[in-house]
């Protein structure tokens, strides 16, 4: 369960900005909270927050953030001495900020342990990393890492020796997750419990596909029937469906796929269209043997009762499909412990109801009872709704105007009433978040 992100530094963002999933006083909504009732600090944490912005204000790079933090914890222990360290994007409309390092912190409880991870980094190496867990309301510290000096805080010996072959450009908790047991349910909520996703392609998110949902589909009939019935609940007019991922490819044709894409982007970056930071995954060095594509089909019922089968992506609508990708993540996560989802524009391509449909669902205690949490972006201001969030789950993104640095910051700042129409004043631009739009002569 995600407690706190704080990122400085990186693309939009200059200073420290700091997204919580920390619940204000009072009892309202009480679905939209998780009881977190084995630990003594944090007594209750959000489920969601929704993130509004205009265009070009911030909200995916807060995304792209946390996606890059998590990608250099599973990636950075492959990078060879010399490596670039892919994620450096720092601020860069000032002149200071472009000469210093980006800074990650998050803290989250997994498996009932209250964790603080930190670190920062610059193309060239690792400049601080540490990590703590709690026991009961006190601090401990595991190790703390600045610059060339590493110092540890338990097992000395152990993790002394594990540093010495941990190069300045890898994160010790990448390198030596394997090697050492208080690492491993850290390195795990990396890697297994946070799912970041986009509309697209991205430098840091990953697109959203099918390939997830026949997944969760295919391992059981159970799972299968609550697809369908989810699709039934949306009103979607499909009476069954079948998928399966289909390996394609020889590992020649593999190999030489990955041969072309190095060279490509090797020619690339020679003519400076390309950096390493716009790879956000060292390719080339990938253990790549498989590809798989999605084959899946629905069955309709026509109107004299009888079956046609169809093909799923190509026959049914951009919306169905997107609701279909999304299925098979939203019921993991209402079933397994401490998953975060986290989802950049969340309104694409589906109606408003079916957006409200999927968040009520997420916050009804009686069906998401595993403490999973959603964090999303949107323009759909419909959601902006004190029947469907709690004022601190209401979060905007703003530029400066003085520094052009991205700022957060949530309703409960603004707004102490209960009574006023979010939608309404969020338009009057009572709460910013706002384009600021001028009209003239093109």
């Amino acid at each position: 369960m995600l407690i706190d992100f704080t990122v400085e530094n990186f693309r939009s963002i200059a200073e420290p900005i700091n997204l919580t999933m920390l619940p204000a006083k009072g009892s309202s909504k009480a679905g939209n909270l998780i009881q977190t009732e084995k630990n003594k600090n944090i007594k209750k944490l959000l489920k969601s927050c929704i993130i509004y912005g205009a265009n070009a204000s911030g909200k995916t790079n807060l995304l792209f953030a946390i996606s890059a933090m998590k990608n250099l914890v599973i990636e950075s222990k492959n990078f060879d001495a010399g490596d670039k360290v892919f994620s450096y994007q720092p601020f860069i409309l000032d002149n200071d900020h472009p000469n210093r390092p980006i800074s990650f912190k998050i803290h989250f409880i997994k498996t009932d342990i209250e964790y603080k991870y930190s670190f920062s980094f610059t193309s060239e190496k690792i400049t601080y990393e540490e990590l703590s867990f709690f026991k009961g309301k006190r601090e401990h510290k595991i190790f703390l890492r600045e610059q060339d000096n590493f110092e540890s805080f338990q097992d000395k010996e152990e993790l002394d020796n594990l540093f010495k072959n941990t190069g300045e450009n890898v994160l010790f908790l990448s390198k030596a997750n394997n090697e050492y047991k208080d690492f491993r349910p850290v390195f795990e909520w990396f890697n297994k419990d946070i799912f970041i996703i986009g509309s697209s392609i991205g430098s840091f998110l990953t697109m959203l596909t099918p390939q997830f949902t026949i997944d969760y589909m295919n391992k059981s009939g159970e799972n299968k029937q609550k697809i369908l019935n989810l699709l039934h609940h949306a009103d979607f007019d499909i009476f069954d469906i079948s998928g399966k991922n289909v390996e394609i490819g020889s590992p020649k044709t593999i190999e030489n796929f990955r041969s072309l894409f190095v060279s490509v982007a090797s020619e690339l970056k020679k003519e400076q269209l390309i950096s390493d930071t716009n790879i956000p995954i060292k390719f080339g060095k990938l253990p790549i043997s498989k590809v798989h594509v999605s084959e899946f089909k629905t069955i309709r019922k026509k109107i004299d009762d009888s079956e046609i089968l169809l093909d799923f992506i190509s026959f049914e609508s951009a919306g169905t499909n997107q609701f279909f990708n999304l299925a098979g993540l939203w019921l993991d996560a209402i079933e397994q412990d401490d998953k975060l989802i986290i989802i950049d524009e969340f309104d694409n391509r589906l109606h408003p109801d079916l957006q409200d449909f999927l968040i009520r669902i997420f916050h009804n205690p009686e069906i998401n009872q595993k403490n999973s949490q959603v964090i999303f972006t949107s323009h759909n201001t419909r959601l902006l709704n004190k029947e469907i969030f709690r004022r601190e789950q209401i979060l905007f993104t703003e530029k400066i105007p003085t520094t052009k640095s991205t700022n957060l910051y949530s309703l409960y700042d603004y707004e102490d009433r209960q009574d006023r129409s979010i939608e309404k004043n969020y338009y009057l631009g009572r709460y910013g978040g706002l384009p600021d739009l001028t009209y003239g002569k093109f």
